[in-house]
């Protein structure tokens, strides 16, 4: 059974045009095809993530009191809250004992070029922090506004 005006060459009307087929894959698709070739070519870890990208373990710290864990972070917020609201102490050293010298050495790390934020950030072009930038800026408008305010009117016309 031959189709009137159909030739050899015509496709298929349920195959896919041929841009289709080379389309590229997901994000997701290009890391893991990048992991396998980093695994394959024996770099990084065993999942194949470059040093750079891999993080340390998160610091777990257990309440003496309750045996509750939390993670110790450079500021301990979750950690002070918790002695306070849960055990009514206002220095949560006595929940979590030794959680002081860890925020330390994970402050340093960070002020150090360590980590992605903080006073050492290369995002950071001028060396200011965020609260500096804003109280320059309104400085800087408050000499504009006090200019303007000191020169004399001009006659309106």
């Amino acid at each position: 059974a031959s189709f009137p005006g159909r030739t050899a060459s015509h496709r298929h009307p349920t195959s896919h045009p041929p841009h289709i087929d080379k389309m590229p894959g997901s994000n997701k698709t290009e890391r893991n095809r990048k992991l396998k070739a980093n695994r394959d070519a024996g770099i990084g870890d065993e999942n194949g993530r470059l040093p750079p990208r891999v993080k340390d373990a998160a610091i777990k710290m257990s309440c003496i009191i309750c045996k509750s864990e939390l993670t110790c972070t450079k500021t301990n917020t979750e950690l002070k809250k918790h002695a306070l609201g849960k055990h009514g102490k206002t220095d949560y050293e006595e929940c979590f004992p030794g959680a002081e010298v860890h925020a330390k050495a994970l402050l340093e790390k960070v002020t150090k070029g360590g980590g992605a934020g903080g006073a050492g950030s290369k995002n950071n072009k001028q060396g200011m922090t965020k609260a500096e930038k804003k109280k320059k800026m309104a400085a800087g408008l408050d000499d504009l506004l006090n200019a303007g305010l000191a020169s004399k009117p001009g006659k309106k016309k």
